[in-house]
């Protein structure tokens, strides 16, 4: 498909493209029948919570915003979290914040945002490309900061050392100084669901916690773009 592409793009004096390979549809992608997982952007289960929260009189009127459409209330939350590597911001990270923010409830809604620390990366591919926790860090605050600045002081970015980071903490825990675990959402992409569905289970099993509500985004392509894919493209440049 790419040769043919560059055939035509060469018949008309354009540039060829550079085939970048992805990952596979991920395992996240079959899941169904789970009541707290939520594909955001499906319409089936937007349907279904704009329903509910039609029947809810004692719900905000409010709703955060995705892609133009507003988030009904009942897909709201009072903590929500995301988590990830956030190397080099491409737009599945960006997407991936905005629908976070967009899941927090107006007025006294809180976000936390996880980035995973540099020794837990050292097994990804091109990992020598990957910027330090420091410059990922802030590429995360300066999105969120332009995305939503008038809630600057109910986000909070810390650095994460374990596979759930503080969502996946004992009650009293100090991991994550000053982070309570109280969060109610968990805002995740296809390739992190299962990881998402295995929090859960430890919450409820090992914690005794309530299960998170998993807001996952629906990929409408059979690939997508990733971290890994991007950090091939710049080692092969040098």
């Amino acid at each position: 498909h790419v040769n043919a592409v560059n055939a035509e793009r060469e018949f008309r004096g354009l540039n060829p493209l550079e085939a970048l390979h992805v990952n596979d549809w991920p395992d996240g992608a079959e899941v169904t029948g789970d009541p707290n997982v939520v594909f955001l952007e499906d319409e089936d289960a937007y349907e279904t919570v704009r329903t509910s929260a039609d029947d809810d009189d004692d719900g905000p009127s409010g709703g955060g915003l995705v892609g133009g459409a507003a988030i009904p209330p009942s897909s709201l939350y009072s903590s929500v979290c995301v988590g990830g590597t956030f190397d080099g911001m491409h737009y599945g990270h960006r997407k991936l914040l905005t629908l976070a923010i967009s899941s927090v409830r107006p007025v006294d809604g809180r976000l936390l945002v996880g980035v995973t620390r540099d020794e837990m990366l050292t097994h990804k591919a091109f990992a020598e490309s990957i910027p330090t926790l420091e410059e990922r860090v802030a590429g995360v605050l300066d999105f969120v900061g332009n995305l939503a600045p008038g809630m600057k002081n109910r986000i909070r970015c810390v650095p994460i050392s374990d596979e759930y980071g503080p969502p996946g903490q004992p009650e009293g825990s100090e991991v994550y100084p000053g982070v309570k675990n109280d969060f109610d959402a968990l805002v995740l992409s296809h390739e992190t669901l299962p990881t998402g569905r295995k929090l859960n289970g430890y919450r409820e099993d090992v914690l005794g916690l309530e299960p998170l509500k998993l807001l996952c985004t629906q990929r409408t392509e059979p690939h997508g773009m990733s971290s890994t894919a991007l950090r091939r493209m710049r080692t092969s440049k040098k």
